[in-house]
Parts: structure tokens; C-alpha cells; sequence
């Protein structure tokens, strides 16, 4: 026995499982579309193209470089200077 073919709506969405959909005027597109896409320090807000609506916000996958606060990019670099200094001084001397 065979399944039917299932029956794809021409005028409805795209036919992807990444697609969006805006709850108040019913807009849809992929995640990649037409949204407005607000970056903010760790997530990324997707706001509808067509009446501002706010659809979702997702944690942004990627890290920054290194830190970005000049105070904990200050701390790092003691704290890494730190660690070599106190495995260096732990090594028997010749």
C-alpha cells in the first residue's frame, strides 16, 4: 500500500521548518527573511517587517573574541599572567 501524495497549498507558507510566523498580522517568513533582526549583547531580537510586532528573541550562537569591558579584559590578562607566573615558579630548578 501506498501513501498519498500529501497536498501542498500553493498561496500558503513556505514549505520549511525554519519559517516564522507573526502573531498579530499573520505575516510568514524563513528565519533567514525579512525580519527585523535587533542585535543585542547576547541575544537577537526578530521583530515583523510588517506591523513591529516582536516574534521572538534567541541566544546568539557566537562568543565574542574576548571581553569587551575594558575592566575584564584588564582582569583576564592579570589572571592569565598570574597562571604562568605560579606554574613557572612551580617548576624544580636545575
Amino acid at each position: 500500500m501506498s501513501r498519498p501524495a500529501p497536498a501542498t497549498d500553493v498561496d500558503g507558507p513556505p514549505d520549511r521548518k525554519s519559517v516564522l510566523f507573526c502573531p498579530r498580522c499573520d505575516h510568514a517568513s524563513p528565519v533567514d527573511g525579512d525580519w527585523v533582526v535587533h542585535t543585542h549583547a547576547t541575544s537577537l531580537e526578530y521583530r515583523c517587517p510588517d506591523c513591529d510586532a516582536r516574534i521572538t528573541e534567541r541566544k546568539r550562537d557566537r562568543r565574542p573574541d574576548g571581553p569587551t569591558n575594558p575592566a575584564l579584559r584588564l582582569w583576564s590578562g592579570l589572571l592569565q599572567t598570574a597562571t604562568v607566573w605560579v606554574r613557572s615558579a612551580k617548576r624544580p630548578c636545575a
